[in-house]
């Protein structure tokens, strides 16, 4: 599919409400954070931002698809979130926001518990059926962070499975690929 075709079939998801499908955790922190890495600037307005995100659900071919972010009615908190929030922090709320946006709208899974310091993972996803490993950046080589993680993932003590959601906020693309616990090399 090409990348216009892509765009026209582009699903529009509002990020005030990314919070939602996600009730076990303070995920609507995480809202603000994404908003202002896709504006790119500490200035709020409502409106909407549209990034490449690339979803694998197996060991086959990742699916490209557009999905256009909006928002509306984050002023308060976007200003909150400025003032109360250094970058690195900011990027990573920003990465979990959209792992929250990504792991429903494309696994159909729900972001439940944090891990414990030394699991290899940042979150349990499910009743602990998954693990979920996330990491944002402004800009940079996005298949060396990907490798990194998947790497981090899969040296998890439990031998499970689960998700690596990395972005690159430049780029305005993102990847929310799964991998087996048997899958020891790059794929």
């Amino acid at each position: 599919m090409t990348k216009a075709a892509r765009r026209l079939n582009a699903q529009e998801i509002p990020i005030e409400t990314l919070h939602e499908p996600h009730p076990k955790i303070r995920a609507e922190d995480w809202r603000s954070p994404l908003v202002r890495r896709l504006r790119a600037c500490d200035a709020y307005s409502d409106g909407s931002e549209t990034i490449s995100d690339s979803y694998r659900a197996d060991r086959n071919r990742p699916v490209e698809v557009e999905t256009v972010l909006t928002w509306r009615g984050l002023k308060n908190d976007f200003k909150k979130c400025m003032n109360t929030y250094q970058a690195a922090q900011i990027t990573e709320f920003a990465t979990l926001g959209l792992a929250c946006i990504l792991i429903r709208h494309r696994a159909q899974l729900e972001i439940t518990e944090v891990t414990r310091r030394g699991e290899k993972a940042d979150y349990w996803l499910g009743d602990k059926d998954y693990l979920l490993e996330v990491s944002g950046q402004q800009g940079g080589n996005l298949d060396a962070l990907q490798e990194e993680k998947r790497k981090q993932l899969l040296a998890n003590p439990f031998e499970k499975s689960g998700y690596v959601c990395v972005a690159n906020y430049d780029d305005k693309t993102a990847r929310l690929w799964f991998y087996e616990a048997d899958e020891s090399n790059g794929s």
